[in-house]
């Protein structure tokens, strides 16, 4: 673990200021919205079925279906995950796909196939080509677990289109296609980007909203 770098809430506003330093994009959302609140999720796998859940649903659709689930199954550990079986999950409001993802995350955790705990003690590449053999688990969703419930510094989630938007409008001239889906500019501290990419491009839709 001698080379992991993690991303706290001691040290974020730190990484954000320097990203600002650098590259004058940020030095505008800094000075426009402020630092981001941080925000975390915690190891395991409650966190990485409710990212499952917000795979391109609403948030708050997602935020519904996670508590009704929670609340019938009383919590979302991995043995009742388990015992309840997809077809149980579905009738939660889950689709055919999520509860047959969410079960077979359970099942490989119970069978110890998948030893989520143990997570923290790879480099990035290897969380995510951990997480990313499991059904349903792509890359999007591997990162913004590594991300958000490990506190890797330098990893960016493709495909993400509140990023793709966010950088769109800070640097209109550029890429964005190709830099909204690696974050490469911003390397090694691509996590914090994110975060302040999504922090501008939030923010920039409630003063229209």
């Amino acid at each position: 673990m001698k080379n992991i770098k993690f991303l706290t809430p001691e040290n974020f506003p730190r990484h954000a200021r320097k990203l600002a330093t650098e590259f004058p994009e940020f030095r505008l959302v800094l000075q426009r919205w402020g630092l981001p609140v941080f925000w975390r999720r915690q190891e395991g796998i409650d966190s990485l079925v409710r990212i499952i859940l917000e795979q391109q649903i609403s948030f708050v659709a997602a935020q519904s279906i996670y508590k009704r689930v929670r609340s019938s199954l009383g919590s979302l550990s991995a043995k009742r995950i388990y015992a309840a079986g997809p077809d149980r999950l579905r009738t939660l409001g889950l689709t055919r796909q999520k509860s047959r993802y969410c079960y077979g995350i359970a099942e490989a955790v119970v069978e110890r196939r998948l030893r989520l705990g143990s997570l923290t003690k790879l480099n990035d590449q290897n969380v995510i080509a951990a997480l990313v053999e499991l059904p349903g688990i792509g890359p999007w969703t591997a990162s913004i677990y590594a991300m958000s419930a490990l506190g890797r510094i330098d990893v960016w989630p493709p495909g993400d289109l509140a990023l793709r938007n966010g950088v769109a409008d800070l640097m209109p001239r550029v890429d964005t296609e190709s830099l909204g889906d690696s974050g490469v500019r911003w390397r090694p501290r691509r996590a914090v980007a994110a975060r302040l990419v999504w922090h501008h491009y939030r923010n920039c839709r409630s003063a229209k909203s």
